[in-house]
């Protein structure tokens, strides 16, 4: 399975929703995404990973370089609906602290 990203740019964000697979086949598809998403000078990303089936170490660090870049021009990166093997992955390794994480939202909130 490869990843797919969809791009909707917000007034106040970008967000970038995955689903899929990210690991090193495909960290160079998620970067691209993230690039046209933050074309134009934007400066806040969300990454919603609602559908994203799997996150590798390479996936997780490659989350990592782009908080890191999005940050250094002075935005921010969250992350939503976080669950099922990414969190689990998230938690076992750590990581879950080095991102802020948005809960999911209700419909009609």
């Amino acid at each position: 399975m490869t990843l797919a990203a969809r791009v909707t740019q917000k007034p106040d964000r970008s967000v970038v929703a995955l689903s899929g697979e990210l690991d090193l086949a495909s960290v160079s598809d998620l970067a691209e995404a993230v690039g046209v998403a933050m074309g134009g000078g934007r400066r806040n990303l969300v990454v919603d990973v609602a559908q994203l089936r799997f996150c590798d170490s390479e996936g997780l660090e490659a989350l990592l370089r782009i908080q890191a870049d999005v940050a250094s021009g002075g935005g921010t990166m969250t992350l939503t609906h976080v669950h099922g093997r990414v969190q689990r992955v998230m938690e076992l390794t750590g990581l879950g602290q080095a991102f802020t994480i948005i809960p999911e939202q209700r419909k009609g909130s």
